[in-house]
């Protein structure tokens, strides 16, 4: 939290007089206290006056600018330069009323200026303000640090929705291919998040799967921040209770909006990629629900096969239906790419089928479909997801 004393009224406010003179220190203390601050220090000069910040903590200082040893100016430079008491109020009381002086005292750090002899009543009415701009200023950076923290935890809380590295390396043994994956919000919480699912194949059953069915997902929330990151729990939610081996993509899109349709408030909707790795038919069956548009793109190839993604967005209708489609993912020792891309370049997936290592990272995927003037659905910090064959 941060270092400022709280200040809850006028009564417990904390400040601290810096004047060479003594009769005067005196004066704006009986000043004060009729107004009715009573917890004053007093200072003889800037070293005085530097010297009792820590140990006093004042919520304003009034600061005469003539004074011998350190005047008022170089105190007010070196106050400044201290990050614990950069926004502390100090309000300059000085005979000293020329507009260059003014200039010099706010240029060195001031907040606000009063020329002697001293106006009491002018005087307190500015010693109030600055105290109650003070109280909201330390109530403003409480709430702020109180909400990045909240917002933090809210985004780890989300990243774990995700796959943890123990899952996927589990899926990578059991399905015999290699998995890499990145995901990076544009902001602090996001409607973004992708999962897989990974269903072994009994004995004698699911020809040509003997390492099992692997199901992957995509999805994008409409809005964002707090709101759009707590449709993703229910979602996420939603697909963890389903029986996803006896789904197609088709009918795991269908099953997935009915459910959301009796959730979402109107208005609110997702878009969503569904799709099924199979490397021993070398090809990618999806089905998409307003999605961007999947691509393949091989080493060697001019330019990328596009696939469909018609669709209509989840939690819109409920009695909606799905088309499944397929894209070709070339034989093992070829790297293919199916990548989708929420709109505002949000979010983005690609996946590998390769015996090798794939031969682009996700940056050099960039370069690749930004030659192909492809940059608008692109994004660096987009999570992205890789599959490679063994």
């Amino acid at each position: 939290m941060n270092n400022l004393p709280e200040v809850p009224g006028l009564e417990s406010a904390r400040v601290l007089v810096v004047d060479d003179n003594r009769v005067n220190r005196h004066l704006l203390q009986a000043l004060l206290e009729r107004g009715g601050v009573t917890r004053i220090e007093m200072a003889e000069d800037g070293n005085d006056a530097l010297a009792r910040l820590d140990a006093f903590r004042p919520d304003l200082i009034l600061l005469d600018l003539m004074m011998p040893n350190l005047d008022g100016f170089e105190m007010c430079r070196r106050l400044r330069a201290i990050p614990a008491w950069k926004d502390l109020p100090v309000l300059v009381q000085s005979s000293l009323n020329r507009a260059e002086d003014r200039a010099k005292a706010f240029a060195a750090g001031a907040t606000d200026y009063v020329t002697k002899p001293i106006n009491a009543v002018e005087l307190l009415a500015r010693v109030r303000i600055h105290l109650q701009n003070r109280a909201l200023l330390h109530d403003l950076q409480c709430f702020r640090e109180r909400t990045e923290s909240e917002l933090s935890l809210a985004r780890k809380m989300q990243e774990r929705l995700m796959p943890s590295p123990e899952r996927l390396a589990e899926v990578e043994a059991a399905a015999a291919v290699g998995i890499a994956a990145h995901f990076a919000p544009s902001s602090e919480l996001g409607g973004d998040f992708w999962d897989l699912r990974h269903d072994t194949v009994e004995p004698g059953q699911g020809q040509g799967q003997e390492q099992g069915r692997t199901m992957l997902y995509m999805v994008d929330f409409s809005g964002h921040g707090v709101g759009a990151a707590l449709n993703t729990f229910r979602l996420h939610a939603i697909c963890q209770q389903m029986d996803v081996s006896v789904l197609t993509p088709a009918e795991f899109l269908s099953t997935v909006n009915r459910r959301l349709c009796a959730l979402l408030p109107n208005g609110q909707f997702a878009t969503m990629l569904a799709g099924v790795v199979e490397p021993a038919e070398n090809r990618f069956v999806y089905a998409s629900a307003g999605s961007t548009r999947p691509m393949v793109w091989a080493p060697g190839d001019a330019a990328p096969l596009l696939g469909d993604s018609a669709g209509l967005p989840l939690g819109l209708l409920a009695s909606a239906e799905y088309e499944e489609r397929s894209l070709p993912c070339r034989p093992a020792g070829v790297c293919s790419s199916i990548r989708t891309a929420p709109s505002r370049s949000r979010s983005a997936a690609t996946f590998w089928t390769s015996r090798d290592s794939p031969p682009w990272s996700p940056s050099g995927w960039a370069r690749r479909t930004a030659a192909a003037s492809w940059t608008g659905c692109w994004s660096a910090c987009a999570p992205s997801v890789r599959l490679t064959t063994t």
